[in-house]
């Protein structure tokens, strides 16, 4: 059976974060879509506005599967509300509320964004957020990326530059706790999130890798979007 899947990136990354489970979904015969604002939309949009510019650039199709990674969770969740039979998958990021404002980070994450921007309120990318803190740059998965330097460079290089005062925004969600939702854990960072998916009555996947899981291990990953697929199918017969 061919799937129809939108695999949508966080904002402090692009698309080719999702390339690699693209193309091993693809190689399954699978269609699949990437939207990546960055390629119509420079400088960012708004937290707020996101969503609208992504829209733009989903092809319509039938029962799309949304997939948001990081945080285009709540990304994902507000597109549920706005397109015709969806499914939802989360992977390794913040489960939104049912309806409500969603931020871009949970608070912790906002906290460290404050301490690390310039006097201008200037950010480094994405990737150098977590200088010195080896632990956390081991969680992500940057390690393992830096040891190909030139896929790391080509990496770093697509990177946004954002603002502090571009986290203060929220994002107003509709309700969408209809929609069938699943969750696949691939970082221990998100064991918060996954207990809370659990306790929503949603299928989990726990996968034993990094944040960067769909970009450095894109085989594991599509495995577990095809099983969670499956699971959410058999919930809810379609």
């Amino acid at each position: 059976m061919r799937l129809n899947f939108a695999l949508v990136p966080g904002p402090l990354v692009r698309a080719s974060s999702w390339a690699p489970t693209a193309k091993k979904l693809r190689e399954s015969g699978h269609n699949v879509q990437a939207p990546d604002v960055f390629d119509y939309q420079k400088p960012p949009p708004a937290w707020h506005a996101w969503t609208s510019h992504l829209i733009r650039h989903i092809t319509p199709c039938e029962e799309p599967i949304l997939v948001g990674h990081s945080s285009a969770s709540a990304l994902v969740a507000d597109l549920a509300s706005k397109l015709i039979s969806p499914r939802l998958i989360i992977v390794d990021g913040e489960v939104p509320p049912s309806r409500g404002s969603a931020s871009p980070v949970r608070p912790a994450l906002h906290d460290l964004i404050r301490s690390i921007a310039a006097t201008d309120g200037s950010l480094p990318i994405w990737s150098r957020w977590f200088v010195g803190d080896t632990r956390r740059a081991s969680l992500v998965g940057l390690d393992l990326l830096a040891r190909d330097s030139t896929a790391f460079a080509e990496f770093e290089r697509e990177l946004p530059s954002m603002s502090l005062d571009w986290f203060d925004d929220v994002i107003e969600l509709a309700g969408w706790a209809h929609v069938p939702s699943g969750f696949i854990q691939c970082s221990p960072i998100y064991d918060h999130a996954a207990l809370e998916a659990r306790r929503r009555g949603w299928p989990v996947i726990t996968l034993c890798g990094t944040h960067l899981h769909p970009m450095l291990e894109p085989a594991d990953t599509m495995h577990a979007l095809l099983r969670l697929v499956r699971q959410l199918d058999s919930a809810s017969p379609r």
